[in-house]
């Protein structure tokens, strides 16, 4: 018996790219501002489909932004630290990336239906970090473990570098600036508390 191939394959493949197609007119649309008139049926007619195809690949606005949110990292290789000694150098490109795309980054965070996407990068971030500070925070209580892993995510985060933007006033270079210098008190900051309780175990060990 014969197996029909070809045609399931060739639907998949027009499918991935209708659905890059949306997301590419999407992302062009947020990048050059459009925010008011941003939605299904506008991406349809700048796409040059029906409005029914870009339901179809998603079915409402907070699946269009996750997409669009998980494209932006895949293109700019946003990510959290592996290990301690990438966490600096990382915040940095972060916001770079925060930077280079903002109207898209703005429009996730002023977006009710952006709650989505944040709520999963705070999961996968606190799930990094605490991989990459394991180390450091040996000997931490859960609850000290989980204080310091939430400002971790905290500064890592879009919101984070809105604040600095937009009540702080900073331009994008000074932002990544501000945030790795704070990243690297709190990396200081952990050191010395992690000597400290070394010192004193021991101590106590000895007595």
């Amino acid at each position: 018996m014969k197996v029909k191939t070809g045609r399931p394959a060739l639907r998949t493949r027009q499918a991935a790219a209708t659905r890059e197609e949306i997301l590419e007119v999407a992302m062009h649309m947020l990048s050059s501002g459009a925010h008011d008139s941003f939605s299904h049926e506008s991406i349809a007619r700048a796409a040059g489909m029906g409005a029914r195809t870009v339901y179809r690949h998603f079915p409402d606005r907070a699946e269009l932004l996750q997409a669009l949110w998980l494209r932006l990292r895949d293109h700019t290789d946003i990510k959290f630290p592996a290990c301690e000694e990438d966490v600096v150098s990382f915040v940095r490109s972060v916001f770079h990336a925060f930077d280079e795309h903002e109207s898209v980054v703005r429009a996730v965070l002023s977006s009710a239906a952006g709650m989505e996407v944040r709520e999963r990068g705070g999961v996968e971030g606190r799930r990094a970090f605490a991989d990459s500070l394991s180390g450091l925070l040996a000997g931490f209580g859960a609850t000290e473990r989980a204080r310091v892993i939430a400002v971790f995510v905290a500064i890592y985060s879009a919101p984070f570098w809105q604040l600095l933007r937009d009540r702080g006033g900073l331009t994008g270079a000074q932002a990544q600036e501000a945030a790795a210098w704070l990243i690297e008190l709190l990396l200081d900051a952990l050191r010395t508390t992690r000597k400290r309780n070394i010192y004193e175990r021991t101590i106590k060990k000895k007595r």
